[in-house]
Order: C-alpha cells, then structure tokens, then sequence
C-alpha cells in the first residue's frame, strides 16, 4: 500500500511493500527517481546488511543474503500516520530468518519538516543484543546522473574500493563531480571518516539535496551506463571489503541493539538553487 503524508513543500508517497519511498514532489515538481532500466528502484531501505554482501556466519550458521538485506523485499505494517509522520514496522519472521537469524522489531519514520525529510530508522531486539548494518538508499533526479557533491568541511576521509584492493586515506576532499565517467571508476565510491558536516549535491537543473547524518560511512552511486539519477547514501555499516570476517558480529562498522532499541537518523533538505 502506498502511504501519503505531506505539508507546504513536500508531499511524500511511502510503499509499505519494502518501506521505501516511491515519490518525493517538492513544491509540485517530482524530485525522486521514478525508476527505468538503468535502476527500476526509487529507494532502497538497507537492513541487516549493505550491498551484494558475501555469505556470513551468525549463531554458528551460515546465511546468503539478499542484496541491501531483507527490509526492502518485506511487507511493512502501518505503526502511526499524520499529516506529515509515518512510521511503519517489519517484525522478524519466517521468511526474515531465512537469511537472518535474529529476532527484532524494525520500524522506521518518515517525518516532514518544511522542505526537509527525517528518517529514522528504529531497531529493537526482544531478545538480547543482535548485530546488523543500516542505512538509506534515495535515487534524487539529476539531469545526466551527474551532481556536484560538496562537504561542509574540508575531508580526509578514508577510501574502500571495490576493486578488492586496500583502504586508502585521502589527502583532502572538499568538493568533486559525481558523473557518468566517475562512477565507470571507482562503480560505488564509499568513504568513512567523515567530519559530521552536511553533505551536498547540486545538480544542472538547479536543485541542491542536504544531507545530514551522524553515520560512519556515505556512499555515492548511479548506473554508469545511464539513468539521471544520483545516489548520496548514509550508510551505518558497509558493503564487504577486502579481507572482511564472514561472522557478522565482527564485522566493520557493526551496530547492536538489544531491548532498549537504537535510533539512526538522516535528513534530507531540497532547495532550488
């Protein structure tokens, strides 16, 4: 089922199958990509694990993932709607234990705030601590896949190829190109270590996406083939790396909650420059 909510700026339409949005219209213009052959997805809600993930080992078995986990191929119950709030809820079951073995309770909330979007991502386990990664995944139309991304403060973040080659740390980063011929080098280019500062990405049509998250690590993509579309994605975890444990508990960048329950949040802000 597809949920609306809304105000001024934004009207925000949210697919319970897999609980990822499907259209963000800001100021009556659709900003979110609606999806072709170069990506048939619009969003991806990324939980327990990040990318094409390899097999892992969890409570002394082994498990094949799906790619970005189990959120985004479930049926999401509605928790609590408004006007402008929605939160939606996956309870582990048959079909999650599959290819992760642990129980929890996953809810996440969409709330608008003038021109920006809160996400948060809730994970509860009923039944002591449980290891897993999460995070975003929004397509934002950019003419020609290509965005300027630029970083509050002057970076020297730390570089994970996918080539299967070391992490390398950059000397400075402040501002670079993500195009086509960006994403033919380096496909997905992750980097932690970042300083907490927004992240933004202005794009040919004059739009400027903000983004602002507390996560270790961010992850730029687009098909480097076509699709105009740019991907900024907060990521608390990441996609294998070289030499990475195969128990998931190990794991870089692993997060646990037990029955208190922990919170991820990123905003999303959209301006015409």
């Amino acid at each position: 089922m597809i949920y609306i909510i809304k105000n001024k700026y934004i009207t925000l339409s949210v697919n319970s199958d897999g609980g990822s949005m499907t259209s963000i219209n800001y100021l009556g213009e659709e900003r979110l990509w609606q999806g072709s052959e170069y990506w048939r997805s619009q969003d991806i809600v990324i939980f327990p694990v990040v990318g094409h993930a390899e097999d892992y080992t969890a409570e002394g078995k082994t498990y094949s993932p799906k790619s970005h986990g189990v959120a985004r191929y479930a049926e999401f119950a509605l928790a609590d709607i408004g006007l402008d709030k929605l939160t939606l809820e996956l309870t582990s079951n048959a079909v999650t234990r599959k290819t992760y073995p642990y129980d929890f309770d996953f809810k996440i909330t969409y709330k608008l705030k003038k021109n920006k979007i809160e996400i948060t991502y809730s994970v509860q386990s009923p039944n002591g601590k449980i290891p897993f990664y999460v995070g975003g995944h929004p397509g934002m139309i950019a003419p020609g896949g290509e965005a300027v991304i630029e970083f509050e403060h002057e970076e020297s973040p730390v570089f994970y190829p996918l080539d299967g080659e070391e992490p390398v740390k950059l000397d400075t980063l402040k501002r670079f190109v993500a195009n086509k011929e960006f994403f033919k080098k380096y496909k997905t280019f992750r980097i932690s270590g970042l300083s907490g500062g927004a992240v933004t990405a202005e794009t040919g049509d004059g739009y400027k996406y903000t983004y602002r998250a507390d996560c270790p690590v961010y992850a730029f993509w687009s098909n480097e083939d076509g699709g105009d579309y740019i991907c900024v994605e907060p990521w608390w975890g990441i996609s294998d790396c070289l030499n990475s444990p195969s128990e998931l508990s190990q794991k870089p960048f692993i997060n646990f909650a037990d029955e208190k329950g922990k919170d991820f949040t990123f905003t999303l802000e959209i301006n015409k420059v």
